[in-house]
């Protein structure tokens, strides 16, 4: 049986000051992002939710 891989999981102030989150209005993405790790797709669906972006912009 095949186990299925965890998604790797980054510090979300990693995440902030990365390219793909230099987009965003940074203090508000602190605030949607209030735990201390998250997916690169967890932390963009929440904040294009916020934010009104379309998927994978």
């Amino acid at each position: 049986m095949a186990t299925k891989k965890e998604p790797i999981k980054y510090k979300t102030e990693a995440l902030l000051k990365s390219k793909g989150f230099a987009s965003y209005q940074q203090d508000f993405a602190r605030v949607l992002l209030p735990d201390p790790e998250y997916t690169l797709e967890e932390a963009k669906k929440i904040l294009n939710q916020f934010f009104d972006k379309k998927e994978g912009a």
